[in-house]
């Protein structure tokens, strides 16, 4: 299978719903572009003040730790979190997932961290849900890797770690979504991808490429929206290339969670259920 149809296979119903947008339009290269963009931001933990989202990086020490980090991301009163004390107790709780979790379906597995008090909305932590949902998924189905070894809760607990290196705020500032390549991830620990192994390393590139392809939406960031990107990559590659069925990747118009997200595009998003409204 060619990139490009592997690509159009991934979009399914995604695809269907921005076609039949008259919020978007197609750049020559097949991007999708919104017509009406919004300047949004998010408020600060600890005082409710909104975020400064800078274009530059400043050092800042941290409100709980005192860690010393360097971020363009910052409360104007002065308080700052870093993104271990941000994801920290969402990211202890994906262990214990790692350890005990029975699902056997990654979207299962997702919505159990998404409602769970330690998630935020918007946070780093969502960079390592995607590799853990897929994997743990797969380890209790009893599928192993490509080389025929099992996939353990020592494997879920490296995705995980992997995923926790990629900073808050990756989407905006790197050029690429830390949920996007948390499909990448996933499939690197299946296939055994290294920087030396080059087939493997493709097909983990793949499953990142197809989960950014179907970022390039143009609306603001949204970490429910993007790890729901992650999961239809990865879910979709391995069903498609492996014949490994994961159950469902997450369906159009089936957001939860928008009535919590001050920023939420609505019936931009192709997730976006109505009927919450």
């Amino acid at each position: 299978m060619d990139v490009q149809t592997n690509k159009e296979n991934h979009l399914g119903g995604i695809n269907s719903f921005f076609s039949a947008s008259q919020k978007y339009k197609v750049s020559g290269d097949g991007t999708l572009l919104a017509q009406k963009p919004k300047a949004q931001d998010m408020a600060c933990m600890i005082c409710g003040t909104q975020l400064v989202y800078d274009t530059i990086a400043h050092e800042h020490t941290c409100y709980y730790c005192g860690a010393h980090e360097v971020s363009p991301i910052f409360c104007p009163e002065g308080h700052f979190i870093c993104d271990s004390c941000h994801s920290k107790d969402a990211i202890a709780f994906l262990e214990r997932l790692a350890a005990h979790d029975k699902s056997t379906d990654p979207i299962t597995v997702v919505h159990k961290a998404l409602t769970h008090p330690s998630f935020k909305f918007h946070g780093p932590e969502h960079h390592s849900l995607v590799p853990a949902a897929i994997l743990i998924a797969m380890k209790n189905r009893g599928i192993p890797k490509v080389d025929g070894s099992a996939i353990t809760t020592e494997t879920i607990l490296e995705g995980i770690k992997r995923g926790a290196r990629i900073p808050g705020g990756f989407c905006g500032y790197a050029g690429t979504c830390g949920a996007c390549v948390g499909a990448g991830v996933a499939v690197a620990l299946f296939v055994g991808s290294t920087p030396t192994r080059g087939p493997e390393r493709k097909i983990a590139h793949s499953a990142t490429t197809n989960a950014l392809y179907l970022s390039q939406d143009g609306l603001t960031r949204c970490c429910k929206r993007a790890s729901y990107y992650g999961l239809s990559a990865a879910i979709n590659l391995l069903k498609e290339d492996y014949d490994i069925d994961l159950g469902p990747a997450p369906q159009i118009h089936s957001c939860k969670y928008s009535e919590r997200n001050r920023d939420c595009e609505e019936t931009d998003c192709p997730y976006f259920d109505s009927s919450h409204e």
